[in-house]
């Protein structure tokens, strides 16, 4: 309930006006909603399965940002100093004098962080041992490896499955050449095909 009251509290006005506006919106038409311009930046992420920034993700603990988990194959992961449980306590731009994030809204915190790929990002962060460190890391293009589909070949009572999972429906609406679900589904069609019949 803490944490709930917490997160209203946080709210400013163009978060109030999103909800006003999507209040309206549903109540005339269900399959309409309203993005203000956080929520675009969200839902392009969510849709493309792409970001640029670091390469974690973050939660609020109080007044506090913890580190929860970090991508694999981003930056934050391939630099093997951050690591889940960890506190972000400033954040500075390149050599920019670094800001102090604790109590700090979450959604603030993470625009800080994110940035253009080949950015500097320097995170004055609390390890899990309670030490003070300051992580430099360079930005980069991170894809959210879950979003994407995959396959594999299952055998039962001698017939082998060609199985597809699909997590959601993905696209990139900047980039017509970047993975969609239509394509990926395809080429994961043709390469069971191949994998079956050759072990037929």
């Amino acid at each position: 309930m803490n944490d709930n009251f917490s997160f209203i509290k946080d709210l400013d006005r163009e978060d109030w006006f999103s909800i006003y506006v999507n209040a309206i919106a549903s109540r005339f038409d269900p399959h309409t909603s309203y993005f203000g311009a956080s929520e675009k930046e969200k839902f392009d992420v969510s849709m493309s399965g792409k970001l640029e920034g670091i390469g974690a993700r973050l939660q609020k603990k109080n007044d506090f940002t913890e580190i929860t988990e970090l991508i694999s194959g981003g930056p934050a992961w391939r630099g093997k100093q951050l690591e889940a449980g960890d506190i972000v306590l400033k954040v500075a731009q390149a050599d920019a004098e670094p800001i102090d994030v604790v109590g700090m809204r979450l959604d603030d915190v993470v625009k800080k962080i994110k940035g253009p790929k080949g950015t500097e990002v320097r995170l004055t962060v609390k390890k899990t041992d309670g030490t003070i460190k300051v992580i430099t890391i360079i930005r980069d293009e991170v894809e959210i490896e879950e979003t994407y589909v995959k396959s594999s070949v299952v055998e039962k009572d001698g017939y082998k499955y060609g199985i597809i999972y699909l997590p959601k429906f993905y696209i990139d609406f900047e980039d017509q050449n970047s993975r969609d679900a239509g394509k990926d589904v395809a080429i994961e069609v043709e390469r069971l095909k191949k994998k079956v019949f050759r072990a037929s």
